[in-house]
Formats: structure tokens, sequence, C-alpha cells
């Protein structure tokens, strides 16, 4: 609303327009709708178009997203190379990478120091993933703990997928 109900012939008012921005990168259009009483021009539209540019951040890319676990490799485990690359503009900060039920610990920042990887940079890590037993199909997560925008509060997660192993 202005901040007058009413103006008078020649008379201005300014109107402010706000878009709430936060977590939409990229183009709009928005529409802005003012009901006049003039004749023949009761309704007014206003078109607001626009780019809002992504906040600096930083961005985890892992590869690979998928780890699948086959034959013996289900039942032994195996050692597995994860390359971690930060995509974002700001030092992409690593704290802890375990499974998500927190049975395997990978990586503690908390005892060995965060790793930071800067911008455009990967960092190239070898885990080991523990084996099931049983025949039956699963997945379990490896969580990455880290201050990358695309991570969510709760982390970044590659998929372990266990296979059917070999037949004795």
């Amino acid at each position: 609303m202005l901040g007058k109900h009413s103006l008078k012939p020649g008379e201005q008012a300014e109107l402010t327009v706000s878009y709430d921005t936060d977590g939409r990168p990229g183009l709009f259009e928005k529409k802005v709708i003012l009901t006049t009483s003039i004749s023949g021009e009761e309704i007014e539209i206003l078109t607001i178009k626009g780019t809002v540019k992504e906040a600096p951040s930083a961005i985890i890319a892992a590869t690979p997203r998928r780890v699948t676990l086959a034959g013996n490799n289900r039942r032994d485990g195996k050692k597995q190379e994860i390359s971690i690359k930060n995509e974002g503009s700001l030092p992409l900060v690593i704290t802890g990478i375990r499974s998500r039920d927190g049975g395997s610990v990978y990586f503690d920042g908390t005892g060995q120091g965060a790793i930071t990887i800067e911008p455009e940079q990967t960092k190239n890590m070898e885990i080991q993933l523990g084996g099931k037993d049983g025949n039956a199909p699963e997945r379990e997560y490896i969580q990455i703990e880290c201050n990358a925008r695309n991570a969510g509060d709760s982390g970044y997660f590659i998929i372990v997928q266990y296979d059917t192993p070999l037949e004795n």
C-alpha cells in the first residue's frame, strides 16, 4: 500500500516493492497489480524482471556418488578412492566423513583437524569400505559433513550399494 490512500492530480507517492530472493538464484519475473479509481484504468500491471546472483559459497561434488560392492567385495569390502571437488567460490571445509548410522568413521576432523579444499580444487581420499554378510541387496550412505551450500544440514551423501554375493 502507498503511504497515502489517494493522490490528487499531479501528486506523486513512492511505491516500494520487495522480492525475497534468498535461495532463488537465477532469472525472475514478478508482476505487481495496482488498482486505481481512474475510469478505464482500474488495474495497472507492473512487471519486474531481473537476475539474482548466487551468494558466494562452497559447493561440494564427489566422484563416485555411488559405489557398488558385489561378489567377494560385498563380503570383504574394498578400498575406494573418492575425489571431492569444491565447485564453489569459498573454501570447502570438511569436518567428518562417516557412515550415516555412525558405525564407521572414515575421517574425524575433531581429532585430525578439518580438511579445507579451496575453490575449484580437488582432494582425493581413500577409504576402506566394510563388507556385509548375507545375500539380500542392501544400501548404506557415507555422510560428508561440511559447510557446502548443497550439503544441507544433514550433510552430503555417497551411496554404497551391496549387491548379491558370488555363489561358493
